[in-house]
């Protein structure tokens, strides 16, 4: 599968709005960051396995309908070449059990997503401080 060039950040999300306001708060800072979309964590690993780069950070949600994001982290954290790469759970759900399961899973973090596009920008841009995305 010949791309024409590789994402920096994927989102797995079934939510086409969030992708839609996440994309945009990547767009948003300088410079732009390039973002793939994924609606299911069932796409996950097809579609890296498609790419001849990874990705440098996944934004993965929890609650999708074919595969969950806990099933799609677990599943992407049992193949060894995908181990280390940072997964970052983004979801709706502020729920304790919800965190430590996630870092149980092997999330390097778990973010509650914010109520507006400011927040959602300062989150994008600390995620690029963070994981050095330039």
């Amino acid at each position: 599968m010949q791309q024409l060039s590789t994402p920096s950040v994927w989102i797995v999300d079934d939510d086409e709005d969030d992708q839609l306001f996440i994309r945009s708060a990547f767009l948003n800072s300088q410079p732009p960051i390039s973002v793939l979309s994924l609606s299911d964590g069932e796409d996950l690993l097809p579609t890296l396995d498609n790419y001849e780069q990874t990705p440098r950070l996944i934004l993965l949600d929890i609650n999708m309908p074919r595969k969950n994001g806990f099933e799609a982290l677990s599943e992407l954290r049992s193949v060894t070449k995908y181990a280390a790469l940072p997964v970052v759970m983004l979801t709706t759900s502020s729920s304790d059990q919800d965190r430590q399961q996630s870092l149980v899973l092997g999330a390097n973090e778990f973010l509650t997503k914010p109520l507006t596009f400011q927040q959602l920008n300062q989150i994008a841009q600390s995620l690029r401080e963070q994981w050095l995305l330039r």
